[in-house]
Formats: C-alpha cells, structure tokens, sequence
C-alpha cells in the first residue's frame, strides 16, 4: 500500500499502487476540483508535488497538453492521470489558489 497525504489538510489515503491521485484524493475527500471526474479533459485536478516526485508514474500527454512542459519548475501534475507507485505528499492546487485569493 502506498500512503498519500494531501496539503494543507493532511488527509492521508492509504492506496494500491496505480491508483491515481485523484482516486486517493476522493476516497478521502481532499477537495480536489474537477469539471470531468477524472478524464484529463478539463485540466482543474491540479496538485503540487511536495515530496515523493520519484514514487509516480511518468508525465503523460495529457498533462502536457494542460500543464506546458515545465514540470521542474512548478511541481504541478494532473491528479487524475498521476498514478502512484509508493508514499508521496501532495498540495492540493484550487483555482482559488492560483488566482492568488
């Protein structure tokens, strides 16, 4: 089982490995927006990786498509295609943050 906490609140999910985040995020209700539950098309499922970069499956199409490519600069993953392999910390990125509000 890999254990994934969630910032700020520091709810933790304790998942099998390759579920995504979005899943661990909902069966513990983390509070992560989405407009297409989960599909990668809308983009709003957005989470900073805090710690535990390496226990995650690689960047997806998707996610580029979203996010650009500048993953080492910002951290930010799309919940819904970031599937976890072992223990990661991740904050959760509302559209409320991002405005800066």
């Amino acid at each position: 089982m890999a254990r994934v906490t969630f910032l700020p609140t520091g709810l933790v999910s304790e998942v099998g490995p390759g579920t995504s985040l979005f899943d661990a995020g909902a069966r513990v209700g983390a509070g992560i927006e989405t407009a297409c539950v989960g599909k990668g098309t809308c983009g709003l499922c957005r989470v900073k990786v805090v710690a535990g970069a390496d226990q995650l499956a690689a960047f997806t199409e998707e996610e580029t498509r979203h996010l650009g490519n500048v993953y080492h600069l910002t951290r930010v993953r799309l919940a819904c295609r970031t599937l976890v392999q072992g223990d990661v910390t991740v904050e959760v990125v509302t559209r409320k943050r991002r405005a800066g509000r």
